[in-house]
């Protein structure tokens, strides 16, 4: 097959999976259970007595769900979404590489993509978009130089996560969360320790960079929560896009 029909059959299955998970992202989340959304709630006065939190549902949600209201509005997301799919995958097709590498990058991106959205929206991460993302990690293995790097990626994603919650319990000051950590473990799986340590720099300073603008523009203080999934989602597609196999073009260079 010349490169050109190769070209264009990679171009083809990008535009076509734009479409459907530009779509189905906003689809997706609208119908996801409510039950994967529910979270301790830490001013619970109950819990004096009973010594444990209750979960409850975000309120926004069961707003939403009551009035019977799409929880992320079509219009205009549907649309931001399939050109957010459209640019990353037909890039990821004129870069080259085989076709499953496209089609698996794009569905981590759907993945990330959801828990973005549901962090931004309820600050509620589910569990189970980190379990998907540690089984679709399967899909990476070829592409690793060694067979413990999935494994060291993920004790690396652990570990840098561990330290940063330990800093901020010392500190008393704001640190990741649980949910935090179960992304940065399981996308550990998939980059490996290298990969796993830039997407976490990428992720801070793009969190940092978003923070200053919001306080800057009397959107947030500096003791106001913001979600962090929306700059790991940032950062894991530059990742794919430009550092993925980052340490094997500084090799060649070299």
């Amino acid at each position: 097959m010349s490169y050109e029909v190769n070209l264009i059959i990679r171009i083809a299955i990008a535009i076509a999976l734009a479409v459907l998970f530009g779509n189905g992202s906003v689809v997706a989340f609208n119908n996801i259970k409510p039950k994967w959304f529910e979270d301790y709630d830490e001013n619970d006065p109950a819990k004096e007595i009973t010594g444990e939190m209750r979960r409850i549902l975000p309120p926004k949600l069961v707003a939403a769900d009551n009035e019977g209201r799409q929880r992320l509005p079509s219009t205009p997301w549907k649309y931001a979404f399939v050109g957010y799919f459209g640019i990353t995958g037909i890039y990821l097709a004129i870069r080259g590489g085989s076709v499953l590498f496209e089609i698996a990058v794009m569905c981590v991106l759907f993945v990330i993509l959801e828990m973005a959205i549901s962090d931004q929206m309820y600050q509620v991460v589910p569990d189970q978009f980190s379990l998907c993302l540690a089984v679709m990690s399967v899909a990476f293995i070829n592409y690793h130089e060694n067979w413990w790097d999935p494994l060291a990626g993920a004790g690396v994603g652990l570990g840098i996560s561990l330290v940063i919650f330990g800093l901020g319990l010392l500190l008393r000051t704001g640190s990741i969360g649980g949910a935090d950590a179960k992304f940065f473990t399981s996308m550990g799986l998939i980059a490996g320790p290298a990969g796993i340590v830039i997407i976490y720099i990428l992720t801070t300073l793009l969190f940092a960079a978003e923070s200053v603008v919001l306080m800057m523009t009397k959107r947030c203080t500096i003791k106001d929560f913001n979600p962090m999934m929306p700059s790991a989602c940032a950062a894991v597609t530059v990742y794919f896009l430009f550092l993925w196999n980052l340490t094997d073009l500084l090799i060649v260079n070299l």
